[in-house]
């Protein structure tokens, strides 16, 4: 056997070994994306999203019947809108630090 044709060999066994990584690589990033804390993530993040919208909505739609009912004695705020101010408050940010990573 030549140095020539044992450099062939080199270069092919190294050729396959990189192959092999890459389809181990690509193989657990699969398995990574299959688990079920990711799946959960992501739901977390779209809830994180809708919530956003909910609140903005919220709050638009409060204005537009202030503005209809004009100035009303001051009422007791009802249960559901006293959590709802509660929720605003809420740092989703901190409460869910994941959510950052999975927004890159």
């Amino acid at each position: 056997m030549t140095e020539l044709e044992i450099l062939r060999r080199r270069r092919e066994l190294v050729v396959l070994s990189a192959e092999l990584q890459r389809a181990t690589l690509a193989r657990r990033l699969d398995n990574v994306q299959r688990h079920p804390l990711h799946t959960a993530l992501g739901v977390a993040k779209s809830a994180a999203s809708v919530s956003l919208a909910v609140k903005a909505a919220a709050v638009v739609a409060g204005r537009i019947a202030r503005r209809r009912k004009g100035a009303e004695p001051h009422r007791k705020p009802s249960f559901v809108s006293r959590w709802s101010w509660l929720l605003r408050l809420l740092p989703v940010g901190r409460a869910f630090p994941v959510l950052k990573f999975l927004n890159r």
